[in-house]
């Protein structure tokens, strides 16, 4: 059985992205197919494509989610936002505190122009949460954070001095070009690369479609995975939504055996989530346009385990932490020594890697 040591590999920390290419698409691209690996760029992600494929993209938009404040006491305190609570009333979130000794239940937060008060705070095993609601309703919450929220960069990116969104150039550099709904409190990291010219560029040569999901990626993807046993991982929730029309799209390209491609994980999650929703009575109109949860955790059990997606035929994803969710989700598509020669060919050819890294096209 496969451990958490077991998805470990060595990273120089030269290789760990800081700052995104000057150009979207200047990223390395690695191509994977019919286990042969080859090494392109982003711009020329036409060329690697079959014609006809339809792109499913994550359309979800980053808020600046992390807050810097104050206790009654005056003492600094920092939010992150992890997960909201839906209501009609005051906007109401679960947040990561830090330092999480001075946020107790009953008292309240002060941020630049608003405040929070902390309902509770819940003792998880693996990470500790707290619920607070703020002085806003929803509109006016989402307004007042694009003005003085921060961008929830992932701590293994450093910045010496931490600017508000609207001052910081990780507020465009962050967020996809195509992003929509708001709610996500970590990019969908593989969509950074594209640009409206890229697009273009591949419907009108290749006739590529783009159909978009709404999955508002959680700050659960941060997350390490503590237990050697990583069955005893616990994923955080997501909201996800399919349109009808983004599913009979998928649909037809499968019926028509074309290809139908993940823009990164948060987009597979999504499709898996909602196939196996409908996968007993092969049935799914009643779970389109609706919003649904999901935590799946998709893992490799053994070295020869292989996961065959119900909707896709391949993925363009950045390359991940070692340890993490994303890559045993990777190695339970493609085969785990598989992806150990992919992951060690990246790094023999300098590709940079995590969220403003590289990425790779890997097809089954």
């Amino acid at each position: 059985m496969l451990k958490r040591s077991d998805f470990f590999y060595n990273l120089p920390d030269e290789l760990i992205a800081q700052y995104p290419a000057d150009h979207r698409t200047d990223s390395k691209l690695l191509v994977y197919r019919d286990q042969s690996i080859n090494d392109s760029v982003t711009r020329n992600l036409a060329m690697h494509v079959p014609e006809n494929a339809v792109f499913v993209r994550n359309n979800s938009r980053v808020i600046p989610s992390r807050l810097l404040g104050e206790t009654q006491h005056g003492g600094k305190v920092e939010l992150m936002l992890i997960e909201p609570i839906p209501g009609n009333g005051d906007a109401t979130w679960k947040a990561f505190g830090k330092p999480l000794k001075k946020m107790k239940p009953d008292s309240k937060l002060f941020f630049n122009g608003g405040n929070a008060y902390i309902e509770d705070r819940v003792q998880d095993e693996d990470s500790p949460y707290l619920i607070v609601s703020f002085d806003k309703s929803w509109a006016e919450f989402y307004s007042w954070i694009d003005k003085v929220g921060y961008i929830p960069l992932p701590p293994y990116i450093k910045r010496e001095k931490a600017e508000t969104a609207p001052q910081s150039t990780d507020a465009i550099r962050y967020q996809t070009v195509y992003a929509e709904p708001k709610g996500s409190v970590a990019a969908p990291t593989a969509g950074l690369h594209f640009t409206d010219d890229l697009i273009r560029t591949m419907v009108n040569d290749k006739g590529i479609e783009f159909v978009d999901i709404t999955l508002h990626v959680g700050a659960g993807t941060f997350l390490p995975v503590k237990s050697e046993d990583i069955d005893q991982h616990k994923m955080h929730f997501e909201t996800y939504m399919l349109p009808s029309a983004s599913f009979q799209a998928i649909q037809k390209a499968r019926a028509e055996n074309r290809k139908v491609i993940a823009v990164g994980t948060t987009s597979l999650r999504c499709l898996e989530s909602f196939f196996r929703l409908g996968c007993d009575t092969h049935s799914w109109d009643n779970y389109l346009d609706l919003w649904h949860q999901t935590n799946l955790f998709i893992r490799p059990k053994t070295k020869n385990d292989r996961f065959r997606p119900g909707l896709i035929d391949g993925i363009m994803t950045n390359f991940h932490q070692p340890e993490s969710t994303l890559l045993m989700l990777i190695s339970a598509m493609f085969g785990y020594d598989e992806v150990r020669r992919i992951y060690q060919h990246a790094i023999e050819q300098r590709y940079r890697f995590f969220s403003y890294g590289d990425s790779s096209l890997l097809m089954f």
